[in-house]
Parts: C-alpha cells; structure tokens; sequence
C-alpha cells in the first residue's frame, strides 16, 4: 500500500490531476478545496473538512478500501481527521487556526487532538500525517506544547517519525526542508512528518514542484 501525504497549497483541480496520477491508494491533502468544488476519478472517495471551501483537509482514497470516520471522532478537531481503512487508523493531520482556536499555538492545536485520541491511537496499527505546522525553535512554542513535545509524546505511544527513523537525523537537524515560506529558497523549514507504530517498507521526501506547492510530499509505502 502507497501513501502520499502533500499539502497542495490551495488547490485547484489541475494539482488534483496532478498529484493522483501517481494512482496511490491513499492521500493525505492539507489546502485542499471541498470535494464540491472539485471532481475526482471514479474510482476514488474523498473526506474533507473546513471552514472556508477553498482550502481544508482532505484524505482521498481508492474506492476500493473501505473507510469510516470511528465514532470518537471529535468535530472540534476538524484538522485532525482519523479515517478506519479495516484495521489501520490513518490520521491526517493539518493543525489549523480558526475563530474558535486562534489563540492557541500551532503545537497546542495538534497536541490537544493527540493527547484525546491518544487510547485509540495505540489500539492498532496508526499512520499519522501531514503539514504538521509545527517545527523546531517556533516562537509560539512552550514547554508544554512544541515540536520537540508532539514527538515525545507520540514515541511514548510507540510511534517513530518515519523521515528520522530512515535517515537516523535527528528533530530540528534535519539536512532537507519540506517546506519553503512564500516559495522563498532562502527560508526553509521541516514541517511535513509521518508517524507509524508499525513497521514499513519505505519513506521518502519527494522534489519540490514550486507549480504544485511551498511543501514537498511525503511517500510511505507499507
């Protein structure tokens, strides 16, 4: 199985195209516009979530692997959206500020969620991913809630980050960015991250396409 997780930077249905010609089975898509908006292969189902139409979270699928949303699901963290394929839970994950969250940080955000799912996250095998907004040295950041307490936490669960798993880096020294501000090469940072308690086959950080996107995707194949 193929996952590819890459926010798209406000969607149109040409980065659609684009981006599922590389036929995964499942996508994890930050900045994506509400399915009504665009229109996708027969042959793939879609989930989103957001306030505003042009740009949510969405997770698209081959139609084939049957999904649902678990029942503990919480609609206060729409960002956060865990989707059941069987017996994997995968978790896309795009911290976002809205009216209701704005004066929280970006790790506040994403560590609440996590700290609520966290006894389903452990009960089977999990995939968490996506533009996690959050990175090393933030001015937002607190003890209690940065990037460096996220992976803390998530490997006290049993989970690993697959790009630091891979290439034996470490948080906040990595060689690469995944995400370059305002498509500026001079100012990159690590945001995009994969996090699995299971083990898989390969992942890897794909080329930088400035006509799709500021980030870079994640590829995980398991």
């Amino acid at each position: 199985m193929k996952i590819i997780s890459y926010n798209i930077c406000q969607s149109s249905q040409e980065k659609l195209e684009k981006v599922i010609a590389s036929k995964a089975d499942i996508y994890i898509l930050p900045e994506l516009a509400n399915s009504s908006r665009l229109i996708f292969p027969n042959n793939y189902q879609a989930q989103w979530m957001g306030d505003n139409d042009r740009k949510g979270l969405g997770v698209v699928w081959k139609s084939e692997l049957n999904s649902k949303l678990p029942k503990w699901f919480n609609p206060n963290h729409k960002f956060i959206i865990p989707l059941l394929f069987g017996e994997m839970l995968v978790v896309a994950a795009w911290p976002t500020k809205t009216e209701s969250n704005k004066g929280k940080s970006y790790p506040r955000i994403l560590m609440e969620a996590l700290e609520e799912y966290a006894p389903f996250l452990k009960q089977q095998p999990t995939i968490i991913s996506g533009d996690l907004n959050c990175f090393m040295g933030q001015q937002e950041a607190t003890k209690r809630f940065s990037i460096e307490t996220i992976c803390n936490f998530l490997n006290s669960l049993g989970f690993v980050s697959a790009y630091h798993q891979t290439t034996r880096e470490t948080i906040g020294k990595e060689s690469v960015a995944t995400y370059y501000h305002n498509f500026n090469k001079n100012r990159p940072f690590f945001l995009d991250y994969t996090f699995l308690n299971f083990p898989y086959k390969s992942y890897y950080l794909g080329e930088w396409n400035e006509e799709i996107s500021d980030h870079v995707p994640q590829y995980l194949e398991f």
